[in-house]
């Protein structure tokens, strides 16, 4: 951490730029000066101090200074050589903790333990033996019994869709509006009406031993933004037709002015039945479903909950 300097001599000191580093005896000297002020020797080879690095975060509070143990000058917290001789300043070393004492283990409940243990054990096993048995399949044949299907066709027309887009990107015809604040963008300068966001303040090296106070901000630029509903297009109607047997007919919707027929969708299922039981199955395609004769044999695989997994006309 660091405190704002009111002194008017070290402010036009920081301000002139980076100290120089003698290049005889390494003694640090101010950015004006042209002659070391420890050895007199010339500053023309000397090399300016780094600066431009965040140091701390800035406090209101001055930090406790550290002398030089060389020439005995008060230095600023954060520096690392001595403002008047360029020696190294030390750091006390932190005191050691005293290692943590740990905690005496609890004894008992050994009991309480191997029973959690033994029921996990327990739900594993039978999680694994429900597993097993649902990908178990039985082999099978049986006769076809019905054949069903379904068809169904999608009308296409104007709709009311509920759209949401920033206030100046709505359609002319959009409706029922409603809008709220949010931000639309941000930006690193200051722009009208927007909302200043800044950061933790933090102190940069300037090289002179005095640390500058910088604050990042940026600048949220707020917009509104809304729901609407408009005409789009879309689904009006979805009209199916189901039935029995192997001619299955598309239905035939009466479409209005602006409407036109959009997705079709087939459904086909065969039932079969080994004469315990009937079981039910989708074919992908007419020409499979077809197959479905009343009295054709059928290879069925079958899993442990009754389902068919596979089926393949016997010839």
């Amino acid at each position: 951490s660091s405190a704002l300097l009111d002194d008017k001599e070290k402010i036009a000191r920081a301000q002139s730029g980076p100290d120089i580093h003698c290049g005889y005896c390494g003694a640090r000297n101010p950015a004006s000066a042209e002659i070391c002020h420890q050895c007199g020797a010339n500053l023309a080879e000397g090399e300016a101090r780094a600066a431009g690095r965040v140091v701390g975060a800035y406090g209101a509070s001055a930090p406790a200074e550290v002398q030089c143990q060389a020439c005995g000058m008060s230095n600023p917290a954060a520096a690392h050589h001595c403002v008047r001789c360029g020696a190294p300043l030390g750091r006390p070393e932190a005191a050691a903790k005293p290692a943590a004492i740990p905690a005496p283990s609890r004894r008992g409940g050994g009991g309480m333990n191997t029973v959690f243990v033994v029921v996990a054990l327990l739900v594993v096993a039978l999680a694994g033996w429900f597993v097993v048995s649902l990908f178990r399949t039985s082999d099978m044949t049986a006769t076809a019994v019905q054949a069903r299907w379904e068809l169904s066709v999608n009308v296409m027309g104007p709709v009311a869709v509920n759209e949401s887009a920033w206030r100046d990107e709505i359609p002319d015809d959009a409706r029922d509006i409603a809008c709220q604040p949010r931000v639309r963008r941000t930006s690193n300068s200051p722009q009208p009406g927007a909302e200043e966001v800044c950061g933790t303040p933090y102190t940069v090296d300037t090289g002179t031993g005095v640390g500058k106070v910088v604050q990042d901000c940026q600048y949220r630029v707020y917009g509104d933004f809304c729901r609407y509903t408009a005409t789009g297009w879309g689904v009006v109607d979805t009209v199916a037709q189901r039935g029995v047997g192997l001619s299955p007919q598309w239905p035939s919707p009466a479409l209005a002015a602006g409407q036109e027929i959009g997705e079709r969708r087939e459904r086909y299922v065969c039932v079969v039945s080994d004469g315990q039981k009937e079981y039910s199955f989708e074919l992908r395609s007419r020409q499979t479903y077809e197959q479905c004769q009343e009295g054709s044999r059928w290879k069925l695989e079958v899993n442990a909950l009754g389902s068919v997994v596979s089926a393949e006309r016997v010839q």
